[in-house]
This record gives structure tokens, C-alpha cells and sequence, in this order.
């Protein structure tokens, strides 16, 4: 009899219909034993794992896994790359298409019965997800924003929308930042402006050489046309008595406008040194003296032809008293010209 009851209490093994342990927590381990490894194949008779957890071996192509009792479930853990094949009926996977498997990648099938597996859980060893066919439509939900005629969010990133001056009003944390939409068919060069307090006003981008300005109301900038875009000033040029210059003026069209003007280097009729004085060539002259320049521009120079007189130029003194003769050397020619 004693011997009858020790072997009553004593763990029976599994293939004696027990769990081969005395604790619940033992004869769960004792059904869930990580079985000896399979060989990928055609079909992966699963009915032959000898733990319900397999390593698939190898990298053909997988289409079926044999026939186990329904409501079986196996954990296949994948060696390496191969496809995993879906069928409607027989092999079912997620997102109803085929799966190329990775190491480490981990599938969970339940089996329901004459050869037909469906696949509870597929986890992919870098954490993406399973694949989702190219034919799945993917509906992406409408986003209505709060909305009233004087949004004043305060909580950070709380979104709302202005429906009396149209703009984003966004919280930072303690008030608001506005966001202001850019105005129909704007342009590569345009410029915004602010017409109203949340109001972008846009104005297309000005011609070549046109000057950005305010208008004559002081409302808003406008473009004007400038008559001068390009300017030349030449070096302190020596006075001969007689001579001639060639200045290229480097502006690439023939100045609309230029003069000439004296530089003092030298106290001279009361000027000091760095005194300028403009000059008027077609004036400086005396009935029996030639005391003049000339300046005939083109498109590449000023032409410049002194007079030939010992004092070349003749001005009035720095203290208005008459006109008087120059002391050539006592002053230089600097010319300029703008286009």
C-alpha cells in the first residue's frame, strides 16, 4: 500500500500523460520545451518538433507546416533569410502576403487542424513591422483644428486656428506665436510685407537696378527706377599744361553724366590741402589764354585735353575775392562719371 501511494504522489512524465514535475510552475516549463532544430523545406512538418519552440534551419523557401492537432501552437525562430509563404487557407500570415524572414526573426503559429496554420504573431528581430502589401489602402484621417474668432492659447503646442484673421496661433508655454500664411502666387525674389497686424502682403520682384522705397503715402515699400545704377571715380590725375587722359571708366555704356573737379595738394589761392573745388570746363577760359579742359566720354573712356596755357585753369580764390590762375602742381584732376 505504501508503495501504491508513493507512486500516486511521485511526478509522472509527460509521455505518462503527466506534467514530470511537482510544481505548476515546472510542469508548464515541461510543456514548453525548446524543441531540437528543423531544416527549412517545402513543408516543415511540425508534428515531428520536439518542443514548442523550433529553430528553422537553412533558407528554402517554406509553403507548409504539416499537420498537428488543432489549437497547437508552435514558436518558429528563423536561422536566416528565406520566404515564408502565404496561402489563404493553409498558411495564413499577417497582412496576407509572403514574408522574407531575417535571423532572429520570430513566428507564432496556431494550428487549426488538417494542415491549415495561421500566424498569431510575427515579431522582426529589428523591431520593424511586417510589411504591409503595396495593394493596402492606407486612410489617413481628416485633422480639424480648434478653431474661434480669438484664439489665445497659452499650453505649449496647443494649436489653434484664427478664423477672423485666418492664422495658426500655437501656446509656447506662457502666450502665443502666429503664424501667418504666405499670400497666393508668390514667386522666387518677392518680398512680404506686413499690410495689417496678420496680414502678408506680397510684392513682386522689381526690374534690374530698381531701388526698394517707401510709397508716397508711407503705407508700404514699392519699387522705383534710380537714373543712375553704375558710378566711376577716377585717381588724383597730374595736371600738363597741353596734355591729354584716357580714363576707362570700366561702366560698359557711355556715361550720362560726369565732371571733373580740383583736388588741392598744395595751399594754393587760399585753399588748404584736401580742399575740393568742382570745375566748369567750358568756362574756365580767357579770350587770349586757353586755360580749359575738355571730356569727351564713349563707352569705354573719358577722353580727357588740357590747355595748353602754363596755368591751366583758372578759379575763383577761397576767399571770393576774383578769379585767379592755378598753380598746376599745387593741385590734381579727379574725375568722375556715372551711367
Amino acid at each position: 500500500m505504501a508503495d501504491l501511494v508513493a507512486d500516486a504522489n511521485a511526478a509522472r512524465p509527460v509521455s505518462a500523460g503527466g506534467s514530470g514535475s511537482a510544481t505548476s510552475v515546472g510542469g508548464n516549463d515541461n510543456f514548453n520545451l525548446y524543441g531540437s532544430d528543423l531544416a527549412s523545406a517545402a513543408t516543415v512538418n511540425l508534428a515531428n518538433a520536439t518542443g514548442s519552440i523550433v529553430n528553422i534551419t537553412g533558407t528554402v523557401t517554406i509553403t507548409a507546416l504539416g499537420t498537428v492537432a488543432a489549437g497547437a501552437e508552435r514558436v518558429l525562430v528563423f536561422g536566416g533569410v528565406l520566404t515564408f509563404t502565404h496561402n489563404a487557407t493553409s498558411l495564413i500570415l499577417p497582412g496576407g502576403a509572403n514574408i522574407t524572414t531575417a535571423a532572429g526573426d520570430v513566428a507564432t503559429m496556431r494550428s487549426k487542424g488538417s494542415g491549415n496554420w495561421i500566424c498569431t504573431d510575427y515579431q522582426r528581430a529589428n523591431g520593424a513591422p511586417v510589411a504591409i502589401p503595396a495593394s493596402t489602402t492606407i486612410v489617413t484621417p481628416t485633422l480639424t483644428l480648434k478653431q474661434s474668432a480669438a484664439p489665445a492659447p497659452t499650453a505649449e503646442g496647443d494649436i489653434q486656428w484664427d478664423t477672423d484673421d485666418n492664422v495658426l496661433v500655437i501656446g509656447d508655454g506662457a502666450a502665443q506665436q502666429i503664424f501667418v500664411p504666405l499670400p497666393a502666387s508668390t514667386a522666387a525674389g518677392d518680398l512680404l510685407y506686413l499690410s495689417g497686424a496678420k496680414v502678408y502682403t506680397r510684392l513682386p520682384k522689381g526690374t534690374a537696378g530698381q531701388a526698394l522705397v517707401m510709397n508716397a503715402g508711407a503705407t508700404a515699400p514699392s519699387w522705383v527706377s534710380i537714373p543712375f545704377t553704375k558710378s566711376y571715380e577716377s585717381a588724383q590725375q597730374t595736371i600738363t599744361a597741353g596734355g591729354t587722359l584716357t580714363l576707362a571708366h570700366g561702366l560698359g555704356v557711355q556715361p550720362k553724366l560726369y565732371i571733373a573737379v580740383l583736388q588741392c595738394t598744395t595751399a594754393n589761392l587760399g585753399y588748404s590741402i584736401a580742399d575740393e573745388v568742382a570745375i566748369n570746363p567750358a568756362l574756365n577760359t580767357t579770350d587770349a589764354n586757353v586755360q580749359a579742359i575738355s571730356m569727351v566720354p564713349d563707352v569705354t573712356n573719358l577722353n580727357i585735353r588740357i590747355g595748353a596755357n602754363s596755368s591751366s585753369l583758372k578759379i575763383l580764390n577761397k576767399g571770393g575775392t576774383g578769379l585767379n590762375d592755378i598753380t598746376n602742381t599745387s593741385w590734381r584732376l579727379v574725375f568722375r562719371a556715372w551711367a
